[in-house]
C-alpha cells in the first residue's frame, strides 16, 4: 500500500517545500506549516523560546492584529492552532473544502508565518501566558515523570532539559531575543507547506506560490545541540508529590529516526505494549500488577528513546518494574513468535489508516517525511515496519534494551518509599510468556426477520430486526470500518451506591467471554486488526472496534459474543474492581476531566449524571461479581443498536449484519424506569498542594433533543477557541490563565452550560468573576452580526471536521439513536446556521438567571 498516491512535490525558488495531496473521501481541507525549528535549536540561555515564538504566531502581523488570525479562519468554519515539540513547530489550519477557503486559509498562514509582529507589549503578556502553560504541566503527573526521565538519559544534549522552560528563564526572555531567533530560524528553506484534503491540486499549488513567493529570508546555519558522548546512565529520578499513586517512566537511548534498527524497535514497542495481547498488558495489566502500563519508540530526528510507562500501586511498584523488565528481557532471549509478529502488524496497518483518516493527520506525516528525506519515506517506513522478523526484534531488543542499562523516573505520592541509586537498576524479574491459539466464535446465522429498511437524511441507513436496530453511514477512502454494539438508558440507572457499575461491566466482560479467556479474545480482536474498547456514555454503554473492511463479519460475531456472553468469573471480576477503584483515585490528579465531573456532581446531586462513571473508590471496592452479572443483565434487557461506519457499503453492511447479529435483548426501555434530576447550585472546593486552581462552573440549560443544543454549539464558538470572548479577555487581556473554555454538556434528561479556567492560586476570584461577567457581557453586549456568522460557521466547520473520523460519525449515530432522534444529525448543520442573536441572547439570560454550580480545586498549599 502507499500512502502518497498522487502526492505532488514543489520547491520554490526560495526554498521553501510545498506538498499537495488529493484526498476526496472527506469534504475537508487542511494546511500544514513544518519549520524545521524546536527545543532542539535553542541555546540554554533560551530554552522555551521556540514555544514562544508559537504564541506570537497569533498575536498579529502587519496586516492583522492580535487574535485575527484565529478569528478569520473561524470564519471559514475551521480552526488553527500550533505545536512546538523538540525538532520542529507545526502550524496547522483544517476546515470545509466548501465555499473556497482554502485561499484564504493558505494566505493567513503565511502572512503569519512571514510577517510576525512580534510587539514587546503582546510578548509580555503571552509570557504570563506561558508561565501559566508551565504551572499545568508541573500539576501533570504524566509530564512531569516523562521528562525527568529525559533528564536522567541525557547529560549533554539538549534533550535533558524541561523543554517549556523555567518561570525565572522564561521571564528574562526579551523581544530582541524573540527577533533573533525568529529571523534566523523562520526561513523559507526551513519550511515545509503540506495541502492535503479535498481540492484542486493545481489551484493548491498556485494558493502556496502567490502567498509564500515572495518572502525572500537566507537560511543560515544554526549550531544545534551539543552530543552526547558520555554512555547510556543507569540512573533514576524519584521525586514526591500531590498524587494519588505511583507513575512511573524507565527509558533507553536508542537510534535516530532514519536508522535501519528504527522499525524493528518500534515493532518491539508495540509486541511490549500495543493492545490487551501485548506482553506487558498481559503481564502486567491483567493479573492487576499495574492500571495502566505501555511501550513506545520515540524518534525525534537525531536521537531515540525507548520508553515503558506505568502506573501503579504503591505497594506494587518494585513487583511492576521488575516484571517490566524482565518481559523486555524475554523479548530479547525468547524473542516473539512469528504470530506475534504477524498479529502486530495488522494492528500497525489499522493504526496507521486510522492516523490518516484525518486530511490534519495526512499533512502532517508527509511533512515529517518531507523533513527526514523525502515524503517516500512514509512508504519505506511502512514497508520496513511490515518486514520486520522475529529475529529482528531479538537482535534490537538484545542491543538496545539491556536491563541494567535502564534509566527511570518514578512520581510518587507524599510518604511513599523510593529506592535510591545503589538499589537501582532492579533485577529483571524470569517471566512466563504464555503462547495464545485462541479459536475465533463459530458462524451462526442471525435470527433474520428485518421489519424494512429506512434511509434518514445525512446518509444514515436503518434497519429494524427483532431486538436491534442496525445503523450504517459510508465513510470511504480507508479501508476499514468502525463496527459497535450499544444499548441506551442503563448508565443513567445508577445511584450513589452503584456508580461505576456500568464501567466496570464495560471492563470486565473483556476479561472472559463464551468460555475464552481475556488474552483469547485480545487475540481474536488483534489478528483483525483492531482493539475492543468499551464505551460508557452519559445514556449509553457498549462495546466497539476498527478494523479493515475486510473483517466485517468477524468482528460482528466477536464483539456480540463479548456484549451478550461474558463469563464474569470471579477472580477475574475481582481483579477487574480492584483496577477500577485505582483508576478511580487517581482521577483526582486530571486537574481538567476532575474539576468538570465535580461541578456536575455539584449541579446534579445524587443523580447519575452527577456521578463520577468510574464510582467512587472505596464503593466500587466492594462490588462483587454478582452485583456486575446482575448489571449486565440491564444491558441484555435492552434493545441493541449495531451501528457500522466506514468505507462499506450501506446495503452490504445491513445485510452483514442481518446475516450474522443474534442479539436476544427483551426490548424493555432502560427510560421508563429513569428519574429526572433535580438542579442544584451547590458549590464546593478541594485544596491541594498544585501550582494552580482549576475552577469548574455548571450554568442549568436543555437536553441534547432540545433546541438548546445549536444554541449552546453557537455560544461556545463564540466563547472558545483562539477567537472566543473567554480567550480574549482572560487569556489575552489579563494572562489569567493558559486554558479557558466554554462547553456544552448535554443528555437525555438534562443538559448544563460547562465553564473551565485554571489560573494561580491567588486570582482564582477574578478568575471566577471575569468568567461570570464575560458571560453575562452576551446579554449587555450582543454579537453583531458579523461576530454571530463567525460563531455559526465555525460551530457548523468543526462538525464537518469531526465527521473526518468513523468513530465521530458512529458516536453521533448512538447518540442520536439514543435519542429517538436519528433525523437530527442530518440536519444538525442547517439548524445551527439558522440561530439568531435572540437565541443566543435568551439562552444565556436563562441560563445565567441563577447562580451557577461551582467547584474549584484549589492549589497551593494542601494545609
Amino acid at each position: 500500500m502507499s500512502w502518497t498516491t498522487d502526492v505532488v512535490r514543489e520547491v520554490l525558488p526560495n526554498g521553501l517545500t510545498v506538498i499537495v495531496q488529493p484526498d476526496r473521501s472527506a469534504p475537508v481541507v487542511a494546511v500544514v506549516s513544518h519549520v524545521r525549528a524546536g527545543y532542539f535549536d535553542e541555546p540554554d540561555e533560551w530554552v522555551g523560546i521556540s514555544h514562544v515564538l508559537e504564541h506570537m504566531y497569533f498575536k498579529g502581523t502587519a496586516r492583522r492584529g492580535p487574535g485575527e488570525l484565529a478569528r478569520e479562519t473561524q470564519a471559514l468554519g475551521g480552526y488553527c492552532n500550533a505545536g512546538t515539540i523538540y525538532d520542529k513547530t507545526v502550524y496547522y489550519s483544517v476546515l470545509p473544502a466548501a465555499g473556497g477557503g482554502l485561499a484564504r486559509a493558505v494566505d493567513l498562514q503565511a502572512d503569519a508565518l512571514m510577517h510576525a509582529a512580534l510587539d514587546p507589549d503582546e510578548l509580555a503578556r503571552e509570557i504570563e501566558v506561558i508561565i501559566q502553560e508551565a504551572k499545568r504541566k508541573q500539576d501533570t503527573p504524566e509530564a512531569v515523570t516523562m521528562e525527568s526521565l529525559f533528564a536522567v538519559l541525557f547529560r549533554t544534549h539538549r534533550m535533558r532539559r524541561w523543554r517549556i522552560g523555567t518561570e525565572e528563564g522564561l521571564r528574562r526572555l526579551t523581544a530582541a531575543d524573540l527577533g533573533e531567533y525568529y529571523r534566523t530560524r523562520y526561513a523559507p528553506g526551513r519550511v515545509i507547506v503540506g495541502i492535503v484534503g479535498d481540492l484542486d491540486p493545481e489551484a493548491a499549488f498556485a494558493h502556496a506560490q502567490e502567498a509564500f513567493g515572495a518572502w525572500d529570508r537566507p537560511t543560515g546555519p544554526i549550531e544545534g545541540s551539543p552530543p552526547e558522548l558520555d554512555p547510556p546512565p543507569a540512573g533514576i529520578d524519584a521525586r514526591h508529590g500531590d498524587v494519588e499513586r505511583p507513575m512511573a517512566a524507565l527509558g533507553w537511548r536508542t537510534v535516530d529516526a532514519l536508522h535501519e534498527d528504527a522499525a524493528r524497535l518500534d515493532v518491539a514497542a508495540a509486541l511490549l505494549g500495543t493492545g490487551r495481547s501485548a506482553r506487558l498488558y498481559r503481564g502486567l495489566r491483567e493479573p492487576g500488577v499495574v492500571n495502566t502500563i505501555g511501550a513506545s519508540h520515540y524518534t525525534p530526528t537525531e536521537l531515540g528513546v525507548f520508553m515503558l510507562t506505568l502506573e501503579t500501586s504503591a505497594e506494587r511498584l518494585d513487583r511492576a518494574l521488575e516484571a517490566s523488565l524482565g518481559h523486555v528481557a524475554a523479548l530479547g532471549t525468547s524473542g516473539p513468535t512469528d504470530a506475534e509478529v504477524a498479529r502486530v502488524g495488522r494492528q500497525l496497518r489499522t493504526r496507521w489508516a486510522r492516523h490518516f483518516e484525518g486530511m490534519d493527520g495526512r499533512a502532517t506525516a508527509l511533512c515529517e517525511a518531507e523533513a527526514l528525506g523525502g515524503v517516500d519515506l512514509l512508504d519505506r517506513q511502512y514497508e520496513a515496519m511490515l518486514a520486520v522478523t522475529p529475529a529482528d526484534v531479538r537482535r534490537v531488543v538484545s542491543e538496545y534494551l539491556a536491563p541494567d542499562a535502564v534509566a527511570g523516573s518514578l512520581y510518587l505520592p507524599e510518604g511513599a518509599t523510593a529506592p535510591d541509586d545503589g538499589a537501582w537498576p532492579p533485577a529483571a524479574a524470569v517471566v512466563d510468556v504464555e503462547a495464545v491459539d485462541a479459536q475465533p466464535p463459530e458462524a451462526v446465522a442471525g435470527p433474520g426477520g428485518g421489519g424494512g429498511d429506512h434511509e434518514h437524511a445525512g446518509g444514515i441507513h436503518r434497519r429494524t430486526l427483532a431486538n436491534a436496530d442496525v445503523l450504517c453511514r459510508q465513510r470511504p477512502g480507508t479501508g476499514l470500518v468502525h463496527v459497535g454494539f450499544h444499548v441506551a438508558g442503563v448508565p443513567a440507572l445508577e445511584t450513589a451506591d452503584t456508580a461505576g457499575l456500568t464501567r466496570l461491566v464495560s471492563r470486565a466482560v473483556l476479561r472472559g467471554a463464551g468460555g475464552r479467556r481475556a488474552a483469547d479474545l485480545a487475540e481474536l480482536a488483534e489478528r483483525l486488526g483492531g482493539s475492543i474498547a468499551g464505551q460508557v456514555g452519559r445514556d449509553t454503554v457498549g462495546w466497539s472496534m476498527t478494523v479493515p473492511t475486510e473483517a466485517l463479519e468477524d468482528a460482528l460475531r466477536l464483539l456480540e459474543l463479548v456484549a451478550a456472553a461474558p463469563d464474569f468469573r470471579d477472580d477475574a471480576v475481582g481483579i477487574e474492581r480492584d483496577l477500577q477503584a485505582g483508576d478511580a483515585r487517581r482521577a483526582r490528579d486530571d486537574m481538567f476531566q476532575y474539576p468538570l465531573q465535580r461541578v456536575l456532581g455539584c449541579a446534579f446531586p445524587g443523580h447519575a449524571y452527577g456521578l463520577p462513571s468510574l464510582g467512587v473508590p472505596e464503593r466500587v471496592a466492594a462490588f462483587d461479581a454478582s452485583a456486575v452479572r446482575d448489571w449486565h443483565a440491564r444491558v441484555l434487557a435492552q434493545r441493541a443498536a449495531v451501528v457500522v461506519v466506514g468505507d462499506v457499503e450501506a446495503a452490504d453492511a445491513l445485510d452483514c449484519v442481518e446475516r450474522v447479529v443474534r442479539w436476544e435483548g427483551r426490548n424493555e426501555s432502560a427510560a421508563s424506569s429513569l428519574t429526572m434530576p433535580t438542579w442544584s447550585a451547590a458549590s464546593d472546593v478541594e485544596h491541594r498542594d498544585k501550582q494552580q486552581s482549576a475552577l469548574a462552573m455548571a450554568f442549568p440549560a436543555g437536553t441534547a433533543a432540545e433546541a438548546d443544543r445549536e444554541r449552546l454549539a453557537v455560544l461556545c464558538s463564540m466563547l472558545s477557541g483562539l477567537a472566543g470572548r473567554l480567550f480574549d479577555e482572560l487569556r489575552e487581556r489579563r494572562s489569567l490563565a493558559y486554558t479557558v473554555a466554554a462547553m456544552r454538556w448535554q443528555a437525555r434528561q438534562a443538559g448544563a452550560l460547562l465553564t473551565y479556567v485554571a489560573t494561580s492560586p491567588e486570582r482564582e476570584d477574578e478568575a471566577r468573576e471575569a468568567m461570570i461577567a464575560e458571560l453575562r457581557r452576551v446579554v449587555t453586549s450582543p454579537p453583531d452580526e458579523p461576530e454571530l456568522d463567525r460563531a455559526r460557521t465555525y460551530a457548523a466547520g468543526l462538525l464537518a471536521i469531526a465527521r473526518q473520523h468513523a468513530s465521530s460519525l458512529a458516536g453521533e449515530l448512538v447518540e442520536a439513536w439514543a435519542l429517538d432522534a436519528l433525523d437530527q444529525p442530518g440536519k444538525r448543520a442547517e439548524r445551527l446556521r439558522a440561530v439568531t442573536v435572540d437565541d443566543v441572547v435568551a439562552l444565556v439570560e436563562r441560563v445565567t438567571a441563577e447562580e451557577p454550580a461551582d467547584f474549584v480545586v484549589r492549589g497551593g498549599s494542601s494545609g
